[in-house]
């Protein structure tokens, strides 16, 4: 009769922890969609730019997401352009704003 043998193995310590990162990143995005999704609040004048600080913050997750499953590249250039993207937005909410009134 062959006995057959359980073993565990841990893996890589590496991956463990990037995995453990990425459950992390992934709880924190969805409690900041919980909190764009709740902060409807239309009687505030800028609201449109705590969305966007909160947005800037989730994106920075994604940088680190992207340098960590091995794609530093992508990662930089996104963490160079992510902030010119969002204030090209705010500004031109800002302004679109400032011609209404």
């Amino acid at each position: 009769m062959a006995t057959a043998e359980i073993s565990l193995t841990i893996g890589d310590p590496v991956g463990i922890i990037i995995g453990i990162l990425l459950i992390i990143g992934g709880i924190l995005i969805l409690c900041a969609t919980k909190g764009l999704i709740c902060n409807t609040d239309d009687d505030v004048k800028y609201n449109v730019f705590a969305r966007l600080e909160i947005l800037g913050i989730v994106d920075m997750v994604g940088v680190l997401v992207l340098i960590l499953v091995g794609q530093p590249a992508l990662g930089v250039v996104y963490f160079i352009l992510a902030p010119f993207a969002t204030h090209a937005i705010a500004k031109g909410h800002f302004r679109g704003e400032q011609e209404e009134q």
